[in-house]
């Protein structure tokens, strides 16, 4: 009797699991009928720019550390700007229910830039400063080999 009743209740377990499968598969098919008319369009608004320290962990940032601002929308057409116009200041009118978003970008020229002139100066520095040291102590072992000739040949008398 114990047997049954356990069989049961795993019986009633699995249908129970299933019926949710099913539940949840129905929940995530989506009408093809429905999507046909609906595009989501995003289009760039503004410049590529630096990554915030706190925002470097998300995917927009990879992989240098830059972020373009997007401004997205639910449309049928796509929405169009002038060529002469790169970096719109304003939405376009009509542009109700726009959803910022943010997409990763290339290298930020004037940023890769000063990092550049940055590296160089490193280098300029580093470079001036093992000369100086090469030339200090190519003269100090002069100095020392001097020394020790004179001393060799005697025109350095020694007080002992």
């Amino acid at each position: 009797m114990l047997h049954t009743a356990a069989a049961s209740t795993v019986m009633k377990l699995i249908f129970f699991v299933l019926l949710c499968v099913v539940n949840i598969i129905q929940a995530q098919h989506v009408d093809p009928s429905q999507t046909q008319n609906r595009t989501v369009t995003c289009r760039p608004f503004g410049a590529c720019e630096p990554c915030p320290v706190d925002a470097l962990h998300e995917p927009f940032c990879h992989p240098f550390g830059n972020r373009q601002l997007m401004h997205c929308s639910n449309t049928t057409t796509p929405t169009t700007r002038p060529p002469d116009e790169p970096y719109p200041v304003s939405p376009p009118p009509g542009a109700l229910g726009e959803t910022p978003a943010w997409q990763p970008c290339g290298r930020v020229p004037a940023k890769e830039r000063a990092d550049f002139y940055e590296f160089v100066a490193c280098n300029l520095f580093f470079a001036t400063l093992a000369i100086a040291i090469s030339l200090f102590r190519s003269r100090r072992v002069e100095a020392h080999q001097a020394r020790r000739i004179a001393v060799r040949i005697g025109l350095v008398r020694g007080g002992g």
